[in-house]
């Protein structure tokens, strides 16, 4: 049987590519053209796309793991303290949802433009 993919290395490994595109952008800016920025800001709104359901999903297991006495807390109730930190994940993938919307303008613009 196949080991478990753990998901917090998943995470982990795009924070990573994430950090290195950030030095590459600095680091090669002169010699980057618009359409390479444009198609980079694609893949950045795809990524920032899915981060909503990734924060939906960890709302629901959370809860599905409460549901199963899988949960302790350190202090309070543990029902409560799911709900808030579930609560707060869903207003996250709310914000991040509104950051997808808020890159559209930006990375048609970026879709126009060319490079000499």
């Amino acid at each position: 049987m196949a080991a478990k993919t753990d998901p917090a290395q998943l995470v982990r490994q795009a924070r990573d590519l994430i950090e290195q595109f950030n030095r590459v952008v600095l680091d090669d800016a002169k010699e980057l053209s618009a359409p390479a920025l444009s198609e980079s800001t694609q893949a950045l709104k795809a990524l920032v796309e899915r981060l909503p359901q990734a924060f939906e999903q960890t709302a629901d297991v959370l809860e599905l793991l409460a549901k199963s006495d899988k949960v302790t807390v350190e202090q309070g109730d543990v029902k409560t303290e799911v709900a808030a930190t579930a609560a707060e994940l869903r207003a996250v993938a709310a914000d991040s949802e509104q950051l997808g919307k808020s890159l559209a303008n930006p990375a048609s613009a970026l879709f126009l433009m060319g490079g000499r």
